[in-house]
């Protein structure tokens, strides 16, 4: 389901990228701190920009240089105690142990029983940070849960339903100005429901082959062309609502760094799914990870 909000390669800056780079390593630290170094496995660019969103609205980010076992021989600059990347690291941890256990529940597959087992332990001390956030995303994936069993042919209910979890998560205790929670709120649900939709059109054609649960075959629709073109308007304004909430945040610190993904990573990300263009979530958030490298090389060459 994750996997979808990314930078591209030609998007932001040399600086930009080092600034997001520096949140990804924050999260990843930290969640080996707050969960466990397993948990660490689940980190994903959707929850280093909840980390980054939540991060920059207040004035100033504590970074630090640091080796670590993924990166042993050079020092790598991370952000460092700072209560929304805290926050983030015990959500993913969260996020991965209950998708896990859903699969699970459906499917009864050797992977997911694997991977609720990894991610067990972590999720518990993260509970212990997160019990609003966590009560509120097992009951969104529990309605989520009985649409699928019911077969339900909305995916306007469905995408509601993952909108709720984002809403929650984007609204965090610490955050207490009322009107910055109203728009976090707005922004959250609207990227979860985009998420929700756009991984249901991106995975259409699989699903009916397998035969898995999605709300757009259960509509009728039996390829990409038809429904790329009828869910574009929909995904479009939920686009907008998100842009639109982002205008009324107070962001006090890569407010550039933000809108670039707001405005241009989720907006090609989307057309090139509904054009066809598209890859595994997953081979995205790969690919994401690897273009500051990319960028760097190209520019030596001077490309």
């Amino acid at each position: 389901m994750f996997g979808y909000v990314t930078i591209g390669n030609n998007q932001v800056t040399e600086e930009e990228y080092k600034v997001f780079s520096s949140y990804y390593c924050g999260v990843c630290k930290a969640t080996g701190k707050t969960a466990s170094h397993i948990a660490r496995l689940g980190l994903s660019y959707d929850i280093t920009f909840l980390a980054l969103v939540l991060s920059s609205l207040k004035e100033k980010t504590l970074y630090e240089d640091e080796r670590c076992v993924i990166h042993p021989v050079k020092k790598r600059k991370y952000v460092k105690n700072d209560k929304a990347v805290l926050y983030a690291s015990g959500v993913g941890a969260v996020l991965a142990y209950l998708k896990f256990k859903d699969d699970w529940q459906d499917d009864r597959s050797i992977k997911a029983l694997l991977g609720m087992t990894a991610f067990r332990c972590g999720c518990r001390k993260a509970k212990k940070l997160l019990g609003r956030e966590f009560a509120e995303i097992k009951k969104q994936l529990d309605i989520l849960s009985s649409y699928e069993k019911q077969g339900s042919d909305s995916i306007d209910a469905t995408a509601e339903a993952f909108g709720k979890i984002l809403e929650c998560l984007f609204t965090p205790e610490f955050i207490t100005d009322e009107k910055q929670r109203r728009a976090l709120a707005w922004l959250g649900f609207n990227l979860g429901r985009w998420i929700y939709i756009i991984d249901a059109v991106n995975d259409l054609e699989k699903d009916i082959k397998s035969g898995a649960y999605n709300p757009l075959s259960k509509m009728g629709y039996k390829d990409l062309k038809t429904c790329a073109k009828d869910m574009e308007l929909s995904l479009t304004l939920t686009l907008d609502g998100i842009a639109t909430s982002f205008e009324l945040t107070d962001i006090k610190q890569n407010r550039d760094l933000i809108a670039k993904i707001i405005y241009i990573s989720l907006k090609e990300k989307q057309q090139s799914i509904l054009s066809g263009d598209r890859k595994d979530s997953n081979e995205s958030v790969r690919s994401s990870r690897s273009s500051g490298k990319c960028r760097r090389r190209n520019r030596q060459k001077g490309i």
